[in-house]
């Protein structure tokens, strides 16, 4: 936590005064919602938890399918490890904090991107789509391992008061794998069409790579995200009922 804390200060150390105010008081405000939260609803830390864990798994796994198609960057940047310091973004983590703690709706968050350099996989077409797809397809894997354990454990989770932290296991992994998913810059899906398309596909990429972020925030504000990804999860949750029944 140190780290982070010295990462999160280096990169606002330009910032305007009147910036530094404003997160002093939006992290007062989080700690103080955040306290008043766990004290009401302990389970909120176990929700932000697991959100952690799996935006963290989601990144282990891009770097190592890139290491595994020949790039040893994530790994010489010391990024396949499960300290989750060494993955935890200030915004990224702050946000879904902060969403969870006032009881938003819908909750997104992410971890540091793992550094790959696609210049060094063997193969690079499949290499770059493999690296792009690994993080969504472990989402994915953990909301099955979830869906696994609610079929052959559900009793016991159920006695031992664990069936809520799987269920939202299952709901949280799906969400980021599908989010993921979604074909704007940076998120996974551009890559992976990217990868499988031509040369104007990686152009038109490119070209939004600039303003892509703004794109999704924007779709989240005016509830159109919700709208994309709310169908094919409510398909995943039927595939995985199906399984467990």
């Amino acid at each position: 936590m140190k780290n982070f804390i010295k990462e999160f200060k280096y990169l606002n150390s330009n910032a305007p005064t009147s910036t530094k105010v404003i997160y002093g008081i939006l992290g007062g405000l989080l700690i103080l919602t955040m306290l008043k939260k766990l004290v009401i609803q302990p389970f909120t830390g176990v929700m932000i938890g697991i959100l952690i864990l799996s935006v963290m798994l989601h990144e282990i796994a891009h770097g190592l399918v890139a290491y595994l198609n020949g790039d040893p960057t994530a790994k010489s940047a010391g990024r396949l490890t499960l300290n989750p310091i060494k993955h935890l973004d200030p915004l990224g983590t702050l946000l879904p904090v902060f969403l969870i703690a006032t009881g938003a709706t819908f909750v997104i968050g992410w971890a540091k991107p793992v550094p790959v350099n696609f210049r060094n996989l063997r193969d690079r077409k499949w290499g770059v789509f493999q690296v792009s797809v690994a993080g969504v397809l472990t989402n994915f894997m953990l909301a099955f391992i979830g869906a696994t354990m609610i079929k052959f454990m559900g009793l016991y989770l159920y006695q031992r008061g664990f069936i809520n932290a799987v269920y939202y296991l299952i709901r949280i992994n799906l969400i980021l794998g599908i989010f993921n998913l979604i074909p704007i810059p940076p998120l996974d899906g551009s890559k992976v069409v990217s990868s499988l398309g031509g040369q104007r596909v990686k152009e038109i990429f490119y070209s939004m790579e600039s303003y892509g972020f703004y794109i999704i925030i924007a779709l989240a504000w005016f509830g159109f995200l919700g709208e994309i990804i709310n169908p094919f999860y409510q398909l995943a949750l039927r595939i995985l009922n199906a399984y467990i029944n």
